[in-house]
């Protein structure tokens, strides 16, 4: 480390010994930007004792005076001033027996910190001034010297005790709770397997992702904090198709770091390969894994789930995910650029904090219906613009008591000509009624039926089909 010139050598005559000492911090700032470890900065970085400077000049011009036949110079030149005395520390007796958690006697305290080679300058029976020596810098508070204390004493001696309390629950216990009931324990019990993947990702990830650099990372694949689970979750997949996977069904629950945001918690799906390795039980052919399937899952976690269209720079096909009508995330079929997996990659990512508190609600049990019900459908021809979950809020809202369920059952496109109504989307719904204390009568189903058929006419102006 540029000592080769002026190292020495058999025909070396003059030597001239440097004893310093060195600020711990600029030592260490200097090895870390330089990039240059020694050990010299090893033991300087950690501090040294500055009244032993002098002594270790002299005991090394004695040692080469022994050994090699040397002459010291009769001067010695003195640059600089050496750091201030550590200040002195006052202890009290009280506080150190009930920090270690034993009654010790003062004079048993002040034997251990006698022999550690601190002198006692002033004191009472409650407490005592302390001064400290030198080389122990690390002594700069009433806690330390009870550190020193309970070395001497032997932690051994303290008692046990039992710590078993209750606890109130905190914020955090009740976020991780949530996190185990709502999330982890429904797909876990689904048959998905939960990932850990690093925080922080690569530079040639950064490059496509706006991130939060680190100013002195550790190597290339580590450089920035994630913006988002994406590339985790992609490397955790291709790593598995290495292995021979044909499909693969996985989620991570983690932290991300928007750059214009504060750290978020995050959930991350991602679907790829055959709904099974076997057939299809409905049919001799496999299906492939959509975004059907993607949708299915989320339905499972995230309350009053919708969907609605999206453009995303990663993803080849994208939506928005909504709960609430408050939008909580993305997903989509990922962009082909984006991953080296044959066949389609499917992904979701939602904001976890956002929706476990609504998806925590206590399940309500009720007896099996007593009295049957009377189902009737509606047929409507709707303009593109309209969506599906429009339709239903109309449908169900004002709630209509004797209303049980909705679902949709048919839907194709018409076009202008091929149908006697109109162009536009075709939908078909089927309602389903029910009294809980008693059996519905034709004329009740009728006039409740009638009143959302024309609601559906009057706000929406759909065109209903007879």
């Amino acid at each position: 480390m540029g000592g080769e010139e002026t190292g020495v050598t058999d025909s070396t005559k003059n030597i001239l010994l440097e004893a310093a000492y060195f600020l711990p911090a600029s030592i260490r700032r200097a090895a870390r930007d330089l990039n240059l470890q020694s050990d010299a900065s090893y033991r300087f970085e950690r501090g040294v004792d500055p009244d032993m400077i002098l002594r270790a000049s002299q005991r090394a011009a004695e040692l080469m005076g022994d050994i090699a036949g040397g002459t010291p110079a009769k001067e010695i030149h003195v640059a600089g001033e050496l750091p201030a005395d550590p200040a002195d520390v006052l202890l009290s007796y009280e506080k150190c027996s009930r920090v270690i958690g034993v009654a010790i006697d003062p004079k048993t305290v002040d034997e251990i910190l006698t022999r550690f080679g601190l002198r006692k300058t002033a004191g009472t029976k409650q407490s005592a001034t302390w001064k400290i020596p030198s080389y122990r810098r690390d002594l700069q508070r009433d806690v330390d010297l009870i550190e020193e204390v309970l070395r001497g004493y032997g932690i051994d001696k303290v008692p046990g005790r039992t710590r078993g309390r209750f606890m109130a629950t905190s914020a955090a216990d009740r976020s991780h709770d949530l996190e185990t009931i709502v999330v982890r324990q429904r797909l876990a019990g689904s048959g998905w397997s939960e990932v850990r993947t690093s925080k922080l990702i690569s530079r040639s990830a950064m490059a496509s992702n706006k991130a939060v650099e680190l100013r002195n990372p550790l190597s290339e694949d580590h450089v920035a904090l994630r913006p988002n689970l994406i590339s985790g979750l992609v490397d955790v997949l291709e790593r598995n198709i290495r292995a021979g996977a044909e499909s693969v069904s996985f989620f991570e629950i983690g932290r991300v770091f928007p750059p214009s945001k504060d750290e978020e918690r995050h959930l991350g799906i991602l679907l790829w390969g055959n709904i099974t390795s076997a057939s299809n039980w409905r049919s001799q052919t496999r299906r492939n894994l959509d975004l059907f399937d993607l949708k299915g899952t989320l339905e499972g976690i995230v309350p009053n789930l919708s969907l609605g269209a999206a453009k995303h720079p990663d993803f080849a096909l994208a939506v928005e995910i909504f709960s609430d009508d408050e939008r909580i995330g993305f997903a989509g079929q990922l962009s082909a650029d984006k991953s080296s997996a044959p066949g389609s990659v499917f992904i979701a990512e939602v904001n976890a904090d956002r929706f476990l508190d609504r998806g925590a609600s206590a399940k309500k049990f009720r007896e099996l219906d007593r009295y049957p019900s009377i189902t009737r459908d509606i047929a409507m021809i709707m303009p593109e613009k309209l969506t599906h979950a429009e339709i239903l809020r109309a449908i169900q809202e004002p709630s209509e008591p004797l209303l049980e369920s909705v679902e949709l059952f048919d839907l194709f496109n018409t076009k202008e000509g091929a149908d006697p109504i109109g162009s536009g989307k075709s939908l078909a719904y089927r309602l389903t009624y029910r009294a809980k204390n008693r059996t519905l009568t034709n004329e009740e189903v009728t006039a409740a039926h009638a009143k959302i058929r024309e609601r559906l006419k009057r706000e929406l102006g759909v065109t209903l089909r007879e």
